[in-house]
């Protein structure tokens, strides 16, 4: 490498450039700017793959014979020259290690995998919150895949919030944004006021990572999520020539 970049080129693709691939779902709902399925949230290219066949439901109850699809969308995206790949959702959990093991780029499931790293940071007498879509369906097992179990956190899942529901749970093409916010700030109270002292929040859903400022007001706490995470990994890959230092 010298100051004007490479000295030589390599082919094998018909395109360059593109840093972070990204699963995603046939889901159609509003994705705002910060959230993983808004390209605009990155400061680098990305690509989406889209994962047919595969619904929210597969996810949810695990159902390991719908590894195939997925693998194949996210070797679609490798082959395209990603080079990492990530997903919309933080229930692919369960399938980090079957997808990861097919690839010949990192895979990273969720932002689940990152509480046991950030819990490892803390006193304690300070506990990781984690905010979900629906803590009625994330069980111990999308957890343990992750590193660590129910009992080691607080969760709060978004559930009973009307906006979140109508348009995360319930499909809806638009959002009332001014509620949406407000739902969040309500679910971070909760967790402000659960018992225990929150040192860290982490995000499993990645529809709420556009309102992490709304749970920082509320919780004077850290706030991680998967483009925290995707954005960690892509630091890696980055060149970065230092200034000259004294002696």
């Amino acid at each position: 490498m010298n100051d004007l970049g490479p000295e030589k080129a390599f082919g094998g693709r018909t395109h360059y450039g593109q840093v972070l691939g990204i699963l995603s779902f046939c889901s159609t709902t509003p994705r705002l700017v910060g959230d993983p399925g808004h390209a605009q949230t990155f400061e680098f290219p990305v690509l989406y793959g889209l994962v047919e066949g595969v619904t929210i439901q597969d996810l949810i109850s695990i159902n390991m014979s719908c590894i195939e699809k997925i693998v194949q969308a996210a070797q679609q995206l490798q082959y395209r020259g990603v080079h990492f790949i990530t997903t919309s959702c933080g229930l692919y959990a369960p399938f980090q290690q079957e997808i990861a093991n097919q690839l010949a780029v990192p895979f990273v499931s969720s932002a689940l995998q990152m509480t046991p790293l950030l819990k490892s940071f803390l006193p304690a007498d300070m506990k990781v919150g984690v905010i979900t879509g629906h803590a009625g369906l994330l069980s111990n097992d999308h957890l343990q895949s992750a590193g660590f179990r129910l009992e080691d956190v607080v969760v709060r899942g978004m559930e009973d919030y009307p906006e979140f529901k109508r348009v995360v749970l319930e499909g809806a093409q638009d959002m009332d944004i001014k509620k949406f916010r407000r739902d969040v700030a309500n679910v971070a109270s909760s967790l402000k006021n659960c018992g225990d002292k929150i040192g860290l929040v982490v995000l499993e859903c990645s529809n709420l990572v556009p309102f992490r400022s709304e749970i920082q007001a509320v919780l004077k706490a850290p706030v991680y999520d998967v483009v925290s995470l995707a954005n960690f990994i892509a630091a890696g890959y980055q060149r970065i020539t230092f200034p000259a230092h004294y002696l």
